[in-house]
């Protein structure tokens, strides 16, 4: 059978997009696994600028008009021999329902992983218009999918409400430990706190840890702050920094990539993602891989996670006040010379929890009908 991973963008693990750096790593993964995979890119151009892969990729202009598709898709879609089946990554996409009645059509099978969009926080932004796009496409696209992925609880629950006759598996990401480099603790004199993304303030909660931050230095804690990206909200985040008083503390050290971005998280004692709606981030999974303890939002839906492996600390209640006592009980951590305890823990939860193998292996059962729907993946250990 042949699998084709349909992404926005070209599977550039090197850029900050981590839909992108898993399609990336599981269709390498498949192919190693003698899987027939392939990857097709919708992108604004043609260009094949992305590292060396074991796996075919297929470049087709993204329409500019959303839900139109490029000539060549069609007729490369139009062109496949059975068996084959689809995977689509994203979900309101006016582009990928336009491909869903390309397949239907032609009864080709799919499978979708919304990746965090149908997450309760990720539904309540610009929630009138999604509702009605729902309605009207979205809704259609789930229930014809062989199965959805989801990679969380928060997602897997809110789908059954938003598609009822949709079927779900839950599903995580996955890390290999070895693409990370084996860096030293650092000796910081106070703990570090330490974030890799967008800087997209609603999104990754970055407002609210601002604030926490700003409350446990007026309680009298000691910490700084590095955040690692770039985004639409660095200048807002800058003048937030300015006006909560909290400049001294905070560093902005821009976009780092590679080996350079490892480098600068293991500067942190503690990796912070206290986002208000995630899909599965990469970035917690490659610091907890790392051996940094992390500070999560139930969004993140790594709390069972962080909580069972006491790798870490889980913010019941996404809010500054929650936060910064959050950031008091982990600055006592350091001083106490726990957070080393909580980064081994961090380390072994990766290693039992997210092996791409066997996600992948889990994956083609869902390809070939060999599966059981709605319910969560069993333990990986």
């Amino acid at each position: 059978m042949k699998v084709i991973h349909l992404v926005l963008g070209k599977a550039n693990p090197e850029r900050m997009n981590g839909v992108n750096k898993v399609v990336h790593k599981l269709a390498s993964v498949q192919h190693d696994q003698g899987i027939d995979v392939e990857v097709w890119g919708l992108s604004n151009d043609l260009e094949h600028n992305y590292p060396e892969r074991n796996f075919t990729t297929r470049l087709f202009l993204q329409h500019r008009l959303q839900g139109f598709l490029d000539r060549k898709l069609v007729a490369a879609i139009g062109q496949l021999k059975r068996p084959a089946i689809f995977h689509l990554h994203g979900a309101f996409i006016p582009t990928f329902y336009s491909v869903h009645r390309q397949l239907v059509k032609r009864s080709l099978p799919y499978v979708m992983t919304p990746h965090g969009a149908l997450a309760p926080g990720a539904m309540q932004q610009s929630p009138y218009l999604k509702a009605f796009y729902l309605r009207l496409f979205e809704r259609s696209l789930l229930r014809r999918a062989r199965v959805v992925q989801l990679l969380g609880w928060s997602g897997f629950e809110n789908a059954a409400r938003l598609a009822p006759q949709c079927q779900r598996i839950l599903i995580p990401n996955g890390q290999d430990l070895r693409e990370l480099p084996e860096l030293p603790a650092p000796d910081n004199a106070c703990v570090h706190f330490v974030f890799c993304g967008r800087l997209d303030r609603y999104h990754k909660g970055l407002d609210l840890f601002l604030e926490g931050f700003a409350q446990f230095q007026r309680a009298g804690g000691k910490g700084r702050v590095g955040l690692i990206g770039n985004g639409k909200d660095r200048a807002f985040l800058e003048r937030l920094v300015g006006q909560l008083d909290i400049g001294a503390a905070v560093e902005f050290y821009g976009a780092r990539f590679g080996a350079e971005k490892f480098q600068f998280i293991r500067r942190g004692d503690v990796f912070f993602r206290t986002s208000r709606m995630e899909g599965f981030p990469m970035a917690v999974l490659e610091a907890a891989g790392m051996g940094l303890p992390c500070l999560v939002s139930e969004a993140t839906n790594m709390g069972s996670y962080i909580g069972d492996y006491r790798a870490g600390r889980v913010l019941m209640e996404n809010t500054a006040s929650a936060i910064a006592e959050a950031l008091g009980r982990l600055e006592q951590a350091h001083r106490n010379g726990q957070l080393s305890r909580m980064g081994k823990n961090a380390r072994l939860m990766v290693t039992e929890q997210f092996n791409w193998e066997d996600i992948a292996r889990r994956l083609y059962e869902v390809y070939t009908e060999n599966n059981k729907v709605d319910q969560p993946m069993p333990s990986l250990s």
